[in-house]
């Protein structure tokens, strides 16, 4: 028998009894923990499942009694719509309620700004009147028929029943998946779980986390196929869409007409971590068990290992020593020992002529493993040439294949601006004591401009002459360029300010020239920076790039006006306004909605106030914004006296700042301001 046979037999014979009871105890572990993990998500799943139910069932009984209301049955818009509106206050998480009749036509509604026209395509519209129940829809992008837009939603249905048992039409209502995806999180997700929940066509109406990035989005074809198969209910380990492999457990939530799907995960990984631990623990149990079977055969295989091994170690010490022509005898050793001495033989040949040669080879490893992906160089200062990996070659621009390069070559890849200070360096690290650094640009052959930053050093001989220069780098453009533009962002924030303080200043001198006392000049000046402070909120939400005219005016109006406040009409096209005639609209709406409040329009109870605009194109490429403002039914109005600093800023913002034109009538009924301004 050979000696390597003779070890593993030893090693396997002590080492063999603890490999059995691992297996065993690594296979008992792992299925019990399947069970328990398989347990646990599809519980979860059920509870998450328990919690959609009732949140479905919520919604049943509250459109049961909604559709038990008279006014809703007799499908009167001018009555039901308002009920309906402050029904809908009450339950926020319900977007909208709406009433369809039997041809699909919208009746009643909660929102005043909702679409209009027939909706008779809806699925829920078609099961509430065939089922004659409680209808689950489907997944909705937006609800417009309740004045939901780009907002996602689950619709619910009721078919509305009148006093003789017939279907006269549906009551409809959206539920917004946003607030269902954070209920459920907070109440069934466990930790470091994941859940998705599928509406009857498979599309996915909640999901965590990212629920954002997958609701609207169908779910795996497979996973579906799989559910339909197992009743609606159990478990699966399956790699979910966002690519981690979890152990999923389902439930089926029953509706009208089909039923929904929940799926509840936790990632493989977690799950089985305290089983990997401890099979790590085992294998090193094993490992060491093995260290000892080899100890001891070691020990007792005395005969078999130590004199064959004399031999061998004599001929390495003496080659230690100095002794480069001792060799190995293999005569009379097994035939293991025998092949190792042969291959030392030829080792102790090749090491003296490749020693030099592994010192610079394992210099050059060292430096490329620190970078990491990045170029490696090199300089011969013996024959004057030098050389490039292939990644180093790709960041310069140059083929992959190129690896030799000379100085003049360098310097026409530097950016001409750089070249002299980035051979001043090489050359300062040569004179000095080797090290190197520097940040510079190069311009490839395709005329790209790239940074790059370079480390090396310099080896000499015992002369101090230097031998190689070897070194690395790697591309810092996108950094260079981050800088760059977080100066300009400095820049611009800077600019931005001093803007603002000049603006503040001009509105507190104006002010205070035109108060006659302290205390209305706290009041109108704490007033304009509040319309200002507003105005810079909106901007602040689109990095300061925009704002729409119809926050600004609903912003100003909010404190004097109440929910479905029909003594306010404010009407007009979506306009999106520059950040300058952002602040000067909001300082000229503050000012007219302070007067309307003072001595206008909104100082009466039986006061109305229209703001309505328009947008048209007087001219190709030259659109004209055309805002009015009319009070009616207030205090009398008159002609004024005097113009205080307010009328002032209005003219001067409309006029001045914005080019704009303005007309200012006093009839009995209200004051009336007409505004013209161009868009850019």
């Amino acid at each position: 028998m050979t000696l390597t046979r003779r070890l593993i037999l030893l090693a396997l014979i002590s080492v063999l009894p603890a490999i059995v009871i691992w297996t065993y105890t690594e296979v008992s572990l792992r299925r019990a923990r399947e069970a328990e993990i398989s347990d646990l998500v599809l519980r979860q799943a059920r509870l998450a499942g328990s919690e959609v139910e009732r949140v479905f069932d919520g919604i049943h009984s509250l459109l049961i009694a909604v559709d038990e209301a008279p006014i809703v049955r007799q499908l009167e818009p001018e009555a039901c719509s308002p009920y309906l509106r402050a029904l809908q206050q009450k339950v926020p998480h319900l977007l909208a309620f709406v009433t369809l009749d039997l041809k699909g036509d919208l009746l009643c509604n909660s929102d005043v700004a909702s679409a209009t026209g027939t909706f008779l395509n809806r699925h829920y519209f078609h099961d509430a009147i065939a089922t004659k129940q409680f209808v689950i829809g489907q997944f909705m992008p937006d609800f417009p028929e309740g004045g939901v837009v780009s907002h996602p939603v689950l619709p619910f249905a009721l078919p509305i029943v009148s006093e003789d048992g017939q279907v006269v039409g549906v009551l409809a209502t959206a539920l917004d998946l946003n607030w269902l995806d954070q209920n459920l999180k907070e109440r069934a997700l466990p930790p470091g779980g994941s859940m998705a929940i599928a509406d009857s066509g498979g599309t996915i109406i909640a999901r965590e986390p990212m629920h954002d990035a997958y609701v609207g989005k169908p779910i795996s074809s497979g996973f579906f196929v799989h559910v339909e198969r197992n009743d609606g209910t159990g478990t699966i380990e399956t790699t979910t869409q966002d690519g981690i492999k979890r152990i999923v457990g389902y439930a089926r939530v029953e509706g009208t007409p089909q039923a929904l799907y929940i799926a509840v995960g936790l990632p493989w990984k977690d799950a089985f971590e305290s089983i990997n631990q401890a099979a790590r623990r085992g294998f090193l149990l094993i490992g060491a068990a093995l260290v000892l079977a080899l100890s001891l055969s070691a020990l007792t295989s005395h005969a078999f290992i130590t004199k064959p091994f004399e031999t061998i170690t004599d001929a390495v010490h003496a080659w230690r020593r100095g002794n480069y022509q001792a060799r190995i005898n293999p005569r009379g050793s097994p035939a293991e020992l025998r092949i190792l001495a042969e291959g030392f033989n030829d080792l102790m040949d090749d090491v003296a002529a490749r020693q030099k040669a592994l010192q610079a080879s394992e210099e050059q490893a060292r430096l490329a493993l620190e970078a990491g992906r990045m170029g490696t160089w090199w300089y011969d200062h013996t024959t004057g040439q030098g050389g490039l990996s292939a990644q180093a070659a790709t960041l310069l621009g140059l083929p992959a294949e190129k690896i030799s390069i000379t100085i003049p070559e360098f310097r026409g890849i530097v950016h001409p601006d750089d070249s002299e200070r980035v051979l001043e360096r090489m050359r300062t690290a040569v004179t000095t004591d080797g090290s190197y650094e520097d940040e510079y640009r190069i311009r490839t052959p395709a005329g790209e401009t790239r940074w790059l930053n370079a480390k090396g050093r310099v080896f000499f001989d015992q002369q101090s002459r230097p031998i190689t220069f070897v070194g690395v780098f790697y591309e810092v453009t996108d950094r260079k360029r981050a800088e760059s533009q977080q100066k300009l962002l400095l820049g611009e924030l800077n600019h931005r300010v001093k803007n603002t303080l000049a603006t503040v200043q001009s509105i507190a001198s104006q002010t205070l020239r035109s108060s006659p006392d302290l205390s209305n000049f706290k009041d109108a000046f704490e007033g304009r920076l509040m319309a200002l402070s507003k105005t810079h909120d909106l901007l602040t939400r689109s990095s300061w790039r925009e704002a729409g005219l119809r926050d600004i005016v609903e912003q100003e109006l909010a404190p004097f006006r109440k929910t479905s406040d029909e003594r306010v009409v404010v009407d007009g096209p979506p306009v999106t306004l520059s950040p300058r005639y952002a602040i000067n609209f909001g300082l000229v709406l503050h000012e007219l909605v302070t007067n309307a409040v003072k001595y206008g329009a909104l100082s009466s109870p039986s006061g109305l106030l229209e703001v309505r605009w328009t947008v048209s194109e007087e001219t190709p490429g030259q659109r004209l914004l055309r805002l009015h403002w009319q009070e009616r039914d207030g205090p009398p109005v008159g002609s004024p006296k005097r113009h205080g600093f307010g009328s002032r800023l209005i003219r001067r913002s409309i006029e001045g700042e914005m080019a704009g034109t303005m007309s200012l009538a006093y009839p009995e009924s209200g004051i009336v301001y007409d505004f013209v301004i161009p868009l850019a």
